[in-house]
């Protein structure tokens, strides 16, 4: 009897000593994988830092054309002569991807032209159109007096159990568009590859993703086909030429203003592959101060 419970004793120690192993070597092992994790993400935001900052070595020196900016120095840092203003990913050093995009190729929330921004919703949603509802509401929240038909004032967010209201005065940043009334989280994804928070200075076709050409110049799938068959050769460059190609004009601003990049830009480093491991997303307005050679109006990293 007692050399039975001794062996049963015997097996319970060691089945309690074999668990704490197996948790033990499962804890050490989640350790290492979670400082190996860490150090490839701190190697990341390392890389991503490095290649910013030569990136706007190369940028502020380089040569900007209608639809890419051409570096002069800093290219062999960077391992490539130009970077397109089209938001077109370029790898560098194997998993690093640089994006660049023109602010005159998006439709602007701070110095927006209403009448496109209609069209780019209605485009994108046209079963439930809510443009009057989400334009007057943008006025509203914007604006220093609501005095619109079909927006929003405090009482409509209050009633919503919503715990914000109508700043008041422009929109600080992006993801802001999605709080006024009319717009939702889906509808604000739909649209926010084509928006920026950052202004215009004019309107630059070569630079404008689709949605963005059809909603301000407000043309069908079928002439936005003939006008991307137009510019796969050569840079629209004037009133004249978009008349010959669509039949209409930007009018009401000059050539020299319209069909070339802004001074602002939207940055995009990704470090990492398939998927980025840090990312970088930055607002820059590339017009030198007298204390600065450029500003950051926005900085996100992730």
């Amino acid at each position: 009897m007692n050399r039975g419970s001794a062996t049963i004793l015997s097996l319970l120690v060691s089945a309690v000593v074999i668990t704490v192993g197996i948790g033990f070597n499962w804890l050490v092992k989640e350790h290492l994988r979670a400082a190996e994790g860490l150090k490839i993400k701190t190697e990341a935001m390392a890389r991503a830092q490095s290649a910013y900052n030569t990136l706007l070595y190369a940028l502020l020196s380089g040569k900007k054309t209608r639809r890419e900016v051409t570096l002069t120095v800093g290219a062999d840092l960077l391992g490539t002569k130009s970077i397109p203003l089209d938001n077109t990913g370029v790898v560098v050093n194997d998993d690093v991807e640089i994006k660049l995009q023109d602010t005159n190729g998006l439709l602007s929330l701070t110095t927006p032209d209403l009448d496109a921004l209609k069209r780019l919703i209605r485009n994108v949603r046209p079963r439930d159109d809510k443009t009057k509802v989400i334009g007057d509401s943008f006025l509203d929240w914007t604006g220093t007096t609501p005095a619109s038909t079909y927006g929003a004032g405090d009482s409509y967010y209050r009633t919503e159990g919503r715990p914000y209201g109508p700043t008041r005065h422009p929109l600080q940043y992006k993801e802001e568009f999605s709080f006024i009334r009319g717009m939702d989280a889906e509808l604000y994804r739909q649209i926010s590859p084509f928006v920026t928070i950052m202004p215009n200075t004019g309107f630059n076709p070569n630079t404008a993703p689709d949605g963005v050409l059809m909603a301000y110049l407000n043309i069908s799938s079928d002439s936005l086909e003939k006008l991307r068959a137009y510019m796969a050769g050569r840079p629209m460059t004037s009133d004249k030429e978009l008349l010959t190609v669509e039949g209409r004009t930007l009018g009401g601003m000059v050539d020299m203003v319209n069909f070339s990049p802004s001074r602002f830009l939207e940055l995009t480093i990704n470090v990492g592959k398939p998927q980025p491991v840090y990312w970088i997303k930055a607002g820059i307005d590339t017009l030198p101060t007298f204390n600065l050679p450029y500003s950051v109006i926005y900085w996100e990293q992730g």
